[in-house]
């Protein structure tokens, strides 16, 4: 597809629609203020009344707009305050000062199923983001622009860098078999998945091309509303068990036409990784004059993102049309990742208003090269942090390989043969073990609404999201013989992921003398199918050198695989209000699963919430705008994953030979996992809600969990899955914000989000109350997320010092320190709190935006610097060999002695644990608007941005937010990841 064409194609026909607005003669201008406090209202719809010319006000609440005769009207609206109609005449300046309107001030929010809802009506939690936020300082996956910025939210980066997956974790890890990650729902739609597949072994690091939510264009965003409360998603059913994260977009308004282009240029550089010694080789001999360093191997990413929107919109129609490219390059050598979005929608009403109509297009293009990856084989980073110091970085670089003329091509110039950490030169990992990977999705959705009567609608809504991924890895030749065979290794995934989804709503709202009844219905269907082709050579090898295709490997190593999902639910709500101050709230949802077997496979669940408006009850002191409390209770429904339940016998790619499944079927069948949750909060406004707070309590239990248990004697399978276990998450969440000052040139407004989660294993297995349930995958001695009764959801697992009855450290003949031989528990994953505060002041034409986040407690262990340690390359390691001894616990060893037992892959993990509290300046933005004096311009905006400038605290080697891979079973690790990084640059925004 040629991009530049469709633009400009595209772009030509909304200026033709929107021209004859900018080629008028005599422009009106103005500010509008709201009479309350004599501030400036921003978003006020200004009309020519009777067409479908107008403009919106700017952050300063300016308005200008172009008329070409003298006795039209201007309509100015906004929701809250009441509507003023001016004749314009001879006037060239009209400002305009709007009153409240009572009845529009209630704030209405997006709750389940796209539905609105008055904000004071609701019996659970949730918090808002509006897409300006989003933007402000941009991040490849928008998802990072919400750190901090909700109370209960932790996200976390996977290793793999620009456009990689996050894990993003709701109210604690609650699912043993499930993916803990909230449902996304955009425009009242579930959204699909991706192609990513998330590692949980330390062998494996899956093949992360990001998530579903990182393929959308944050330009393209109007808000983001967080339902962190089972009572919030209910009607979502099982795919909400873990949070709702409902996203409304951008659409044509009626009255105004606008084209918005931004531009975004951020680089980065590290912000924080081990460190590198440069004085001793392995052997105790001085180092290379030129060994690599970390300053030396990596550059200075760049990240560009281009967003050009234009809306239009009549009475009857409007359209919304944008386009995205990002293109980054990373700060690992040949790193590069590009990004193509389009997004198209249409909304119209027709017959009188009666029939509503919304149709939407979105098209995602992005293509990957050598995405960093994590572990140790093939990842140029580990091999750069593992690499001799006796070796130049210049010859590394320059001459990484040599031509052999006994197989007649160029094999790696290394003279290393790596078999333990399977390293190779970090220049031949970067163009000789080449990765790409590419992705198109498209997404089309379409919804026709009916008014009977005023309250009375039926609504219809179908979707399509398609996404196919194409993963492939190329491995040279020459590549460490560990790895792959002696003619290289061809590695690639083709892999599709669909999506139907289609429900049907009828909606009564009436009012009854004092009782409102709000009454909604519905059913839907939900139909997912994988299919994935996969080539994986394994640690076998290719028929000729360097041919890599599946017609050159050497044996069947072709496997298919293909799922499909099917879910189909009826549900419905009701709510009572009593003189707006009473609320009741009452849902109810069945789905049939086809991943559960018959006789388990439908499953009902409910929920009630209650909430008391007590300032609409009582006669409270006048500071007091708000004043509520509210309490529910919710049941929810989780399923299986796709072909979780299936008995997979299989053909064995490198064999041949047919092999049985070592998973059997349950013999009672497998019943979906059920989460009970109970939420208790308010919410307090003072003066007017300039000082807001919100605090909830919450407290969620999930049996029925998955696991994974030995077969009865006698049967053909080696394991069967049972239901079993209960795992406990309660805490508080407290928002807080206010606004300090408010004048006319200056205003100040801060928030504080607060969150403390704890996670409890209360049971898990019934008979053996010692087992542990590991969720880290392979033989990981020395590093293992595991479950056991009494413990948490986050245990790190892994070798101590041997030890006397009395505790001390026990030592060998030679003085060393000893390793234990079982695993124990070292530390947690999760932290004790969470904390974000956000500042925001504009003082005339300027504006300031600052976000420090900080993570107390919690704990993560590092592989990176252990096995650099053990490697000899780390300046901890150099450190101690000038000290010559080393002290733990009040003994003295000597230090090579020391570090030959501790470090490494089956070294003493407990020395690597690291306390992850980190406090840092997230986001800080300095912008300033320009005056509007160009009648062709309604606004523009220049900003200096910058993200994760720095810490104010963190001691551990590495950044304790970026993870190996969003699985559940390898959190809290450092394990060869991209490095965390810090950006700095400069945002272009301007409208007309």
């Amino acid at each position: 597809m040629d991009f530049k064409k469709l633009l400009v194609v595209l772009t030509s026909i909304f200026m033709l629609t929107t021209g004859a607005l900018l080629g008028q003669e005599r422009t009106v201008s103005g500010v509008v203020t709201s009479q309350v406090d004599n501030l400036p209202l921003p978003g006020v719809n200004v009309l020519v009344k009777g067409t479908s010319v107008g403009a919106v006000t700017d952050f300063n609440g300016k308005y200008k707009l172009s008329l070409d005769a003298t006795d039209v009207v201007l309509v100015f609206s906004s929701i809250g305050f009441t509507t003023q109609e001016i004749t314009v005449g001879n006037q060239t300046e009209i400002n305009v000062s709007l009153s409240e309107d009572a009845e529009q001030l209630e704030e209405v929010v997006v709750t389940a199923l796209g539905v609105e809802r008055s904000a004071e009506s609701l019996t659970y939690s949730t918090q808002q983001v509006t897409g300006s936020e989003l933007t402000q300082v941009k991040d490849a996956n928008m998802m990072n622009s919400l750190t901090g910025k909700v109370a209960g939210l932790q996200i976390s980066k996977s290793g793999a860098g620009a456009g990689g997956s996050v894990k993003v974790n709701l109210r604690g890890n609650r699912s043993i078999a499930g993916n803990n990650s909230p449902l996304y729902v955009v425009d009242g739609i579930p959204m699909g998945g991706s192609g990513a597949t998330q590692a949980n072994s330390l062998e494996d690091p899956g093949r992360d091309g990001g998530d579903g939510i990182s393929n959308l264009n944050p330009e393209d965003i109007e808000s983001i509303n967080v339902l962190r409360g089972a009572a919030a998603s209910a009607l979502y059913g099982s795919r909400a068990a873990n949070g709702v994260i409902l996203i409304t977009t951008k659409k044509g308004v009626a009255g105004f036409s606008k084209v918005t282009f931004s531009s975004n240029f951020t680089a980065e550089s590290i912000l924080k990784a081990p460190e590198m010694q440069t004085k001793y080789a392995a052997d105790g001999s001085a180092a290379a004059s030129d060994p690599l360093t970390l300053d030396n191997f990596f550059g200075t990413g760049t990240n560009f993102v281009n967003s050009l929107s234009l809306t239009h919109g009549g009475e009857k129609s409007q359209h919304y049309f944008s386009y995205a490219n990002t293109s980054a390059t990373g700060i690992l050598p040949t790193n590069t990742f590009s990004k193509h979005n389009f997004t198209f929608r249409q909304t119209a009403s027709m017959f009188d208003d009666k029939l509503e109509v919304n149709g939407s297009v979105n098209y995602l293009s992005q293509k990957g090269h050598n995405r960093p990856t994590v572990g140790t084989p093939m990842n140029a980073i580990a091999s750069a942090m593992l690499s001799p110091r006796a070796e130049s970085q210049s010859n590394m670089e320059n001459n990484y390989e040599v031509f052999s003329e006994a197989r007649n091509l160029n094999v790696q110039n290394w003279g290393y043969n790596d078999t333990q950490y399977l390293t190779d030169n970090p220049y031949w990992v970067l163009n000789r073990n080449t990765v790409d990977e590419g992705r198109e999705r498209y997404i089309v959705n379409g919804s026709a609404k009916y008014n009977f009567a005023e309250g009375i609608w039926a609504q219809a809504r179908i979707n399509l999201d398609n996404s196919t991924d194409v993963w492939e890895k190329k491995a040279y030749a020459g590549t460490n013989l560990t790895t792959v065979g002696e003619n290289g290794g061809y590695y690639r995934d083709d892999y599709n992921n669909r999506q139907v989804y289609a429900d049907a709503l009828f909606n009564i709202t009436k009012q009854f003398g004092d009782v409102s009844f709000t009454g909604l219905a519905g059913l839907s269907i939900l139909d997912q199918r994988n299919d994935l082709k996969r080539v994986d050579t394994g640690r076998g090898t290719l028929l000729f050198a360097n041919y890599f295709s599946p017609a050159g490997l050497d044996g069947q190593k072709v496997q298919y695989s293909e799922f499909n999902k099917q879910v189909q639910s009826v549900f419905g709500s009701a709510q009572f209000g009593y003189k707006d101050m009473l609320f009741l709230d009452l849902t109810a949802r069945n789905d049939w699963s086809s991943t559960l077997q018959d006789g388990n496979n439908s499953y009902l669940y409910p929920s009630v919430g209650l909430s008391s408006v007590l300032n609409n009850m009582f006669e409270l002191p006048e500071a007091i705008s708000l004043a509520k409390v509210r309490a529910a209770y919710t049941v929810l429904g989780n399923d299986v994953a796709i072909g979780a339940t299936n008995v997979r016998h299989r053909i064995n790619p490198y064999t041949g030979v047919l092999e049985r499944a070592s998973i059997g079927p349950s013999e009672d069948g497998l019943k979906p996992e059920q989460s009970s949750s109970l939420e208790i909060g308010g919410e307090l406004g003072l003066f007017n809600d300039r000082i807001y707070v919100d605090v909830n309590y919450y407290k969620t239990n999930t049996t029925n969990q998955m696991l994974l248990v030995d077969a009865p004697a006698g049967s053909s399978y080696d394991f069967v899955r049972v239901n079993a276990g209960n795992i406990e998450n309660s805490g508080i969440e407290v928002m807080l914000t206010a606004m300090p000052v408010a004048t006319s040139d200056f205003t100040w407004s801060t928030t504080v989000n607060f969150s403390k989660n704890k996670n409890e294993v209360i049971e898990l297995f019934s008979d053996d109350k010692e087992r542990i349930e590991w969720l880290t995958d392979g033989n990981n001695a020395a590093y293992s997320l595991g479950l056991k009764e009494g413990g948490s959801f986050g245990d790190i697992y892994g070798f101590d010092f041997k030890r006397t009855e009395s505790g001390e450290i026990e030592v060998d003949e030679n003085g060393n320190p000893q390793r234990g031989t079982e695993r124990v528990k070292l530390g947690n994953s999760n932290p004790d709190f969470l904390l974000g505060w956000s500042n925001s002041l504009k003082y005339k034409n300027f504006n300031l935006n600052i976000l420090i986040d900080a993570r107390i407690g919690g704990e993560i262990m590092s592989f990176t610097q252990s096995f650099m340690d053990a490697r000899k390359t780390s300046q901890a390691w150099a450190d101690a060999i000038d000290k010559g001894t080393v002290t733990v616990e009040g003994k003295t060893f000597d230090a090579q002695g020391y570090y030959d037992v501790v470090s490494g892959r089956d070294g003493i993990s407990s020395q690597y644990i690291y306390d992850a509290t980190n406090i840092r300046l997230r986001e800080v933005s300095f912008g300033y608007t320009f005056p509007n004096k160009l009648a062709i311009f309604e606004d523009v905006s220049l900003s200096v941005v910058g993200r994760n400038l720095f810490f104010f605290m963190n001691d551990a080697p590495s950044d304790p937010e970026v993870i190996p891979s969003a699985g559940n079973g390898m959190q809290g690790l450092d394990y060869f990841g991209i490095p965390a990084t810090r950006s700095v640059g400069a945002s272009l925004r301007m409208s007309f």
